[in-house]
């Protein structure tokens, strides 16, 4: 008797379950608020007439680039110039100082920041175009090969 209820029971779960059941699954996400900084191209430094000066600016120079992406309101981007070269020939680095700028266009338009200033950045995506002058106060630039690094900020 007990096995003919058990069946029974088994046989009634079978015939009850054959019509369809949905059931819901629930996602959550959460996106932070955040900066994201994405360097592109290096820049191209090019001397001027007298070699008193490597720039971006000048002809045959060419500025860097970074993409910033933005999820949030309230960030702010500034450059800071180097204090020195990475690399630069013997004497390179005498008597130099640095200064940078930069130009956005996207959510945020700029055009020829000095770097220190910060700027409010839009929400989205913001390209940043990043120029590096050196300066040199006494003398000229001897040749060789100069490196330098500009830092971008979102803060």
């Amino acid at each position: 008797m007990r096995r003919a209820s058990f069946l029974s029971l088994i046989l009634a779960a079978i015939s009850t379950s054959a019509g369809a059941v949905d059931g819901s699954v629930i996602f959550n996400g959460t996106v932070l608020s955040t900066c994201l900084i994405t360097i592109g191209t290096p820049g191209t430094l090019a001397a001027n007439a007298g070699f008193t000066a490597l720039s971006s600016d000048e002809a045959g120079g060419i500025s860097g680039t970074a993409t910033i992406l933005t999820t949030g309101l309230g960030y702010n981007v500034s450059t800071a110039a180097p204090s020195a070269f990475t690399s630069a020939p013997a004497g390179g680095d005498d008597s130099v100082t640095f200064a940078s700028s930069y130009s956005a266009s996207g959510v945020t338009s700029l055009l020829d920041v000095v770097g220190t200033l910060t700027s409010p950045l839009g929400l989205g995506l913001t390209n940043l175009n990043v120029d590096l002058t050196a300066t040199k106060s006494a003398g000229h630039f001897p040749a060789g090969v100069y490196s330098a690094v500009v830092t971008v900020t979102c803060e």
